[in-house]
């Protein structure tokens, strides 16, 4: 039976932070993508929408990318999912760092957009770690975005995320120099020791080599 792989890029990317990746044979490879929320919709029934992205048959795996693997654990309440495999990301309540409370409780994400996103061009940099010309293109092009709807709503899903159910089998690659997601706070089933939070593109051959004995 045809088993079919579905990928869920991260905040603000595409399918592109998926370039340097290199699957299993065996797998059709599908791009899962990003929907526009309604307003003051819950991540929940977001998760429902973009789950009917689904609709193939035999054994569906999802690999997600930061807030995509949020995402890849809430669809998995609404279909079956075989694997579920996080990269850059969270799987729990819990491994949220301590300031995203702070800032949900001191109501910072809901500060005007010309405090948050539209001076936010350095921070972002440094906070993603970049390395290399392509994501610089890729992170320039998304700063370039003026339309901070789905970003609101996206950092809003973030902040109130709950969950401590952890599907079996679930596999957690991480990279020890992550900062949106400090390694310290969560526990990876797998850890990429020099990777940070573009590592889907700068430590693709390490993750290439998890991918193939996961998948």
């Amino acid at each position: 039976m045809q088993k079919h792989l579905y990928l869920i890029s991260g905040l603000g990317a595409d399918e592109r932070i998926f370039n340097n990746l290199r699957f299993p044979s065996g797998y059709q490879v599908h791009y899962l993508h990003w929907i526009a929320p309604l307003q003051d919709e819950p991540i929940g029934q977001y998760a429902s929408r973009m789950a009917k992205g689904i609709s193939v048959d035999g054994p569906v795996s999802i690999i997600g990318v930061s807030f995509g693997g949020i995402m890849s654990l809430e669809i998995a309440r609404h279909i079956p999912v075989e694997k579920n495999i996080l990269l850059s990301s969270i799987k729990q309540t819990s491994e949220k760092p301590p300031y995203y409370n702070w800032v949900k409780r001191l109501g910072l994400h809901k500060l005007p957009d010309s405090i948050l996103y539209q001076r936010r061009n350095m921070i972002v940099r440094k906070f993603l770690n970049i390395e290399t010309n392509e994501e610089r293109a890729l992170v320039n092009e998304y700063l370039a975005k003026r339309d901070y709807s789905y970003m609101r709503w996206a950092v809003n899903a973030i902040l109130h995320w709950e969950n401590e159910q952890v599907p079996p089998g679930l596999v957690h690659i991480h990279g020890a120099k992550d900062m949106p997601f400090p390694v310290k706070y969560l526990q990876p089933t797998h850890l990429i020791p020099d990777g940070g939070h573009f590592m889907v593109l700068n430590r693709a051959n390490e993750i290439n080599r998890i991918l193939a004995s996961v998948l």
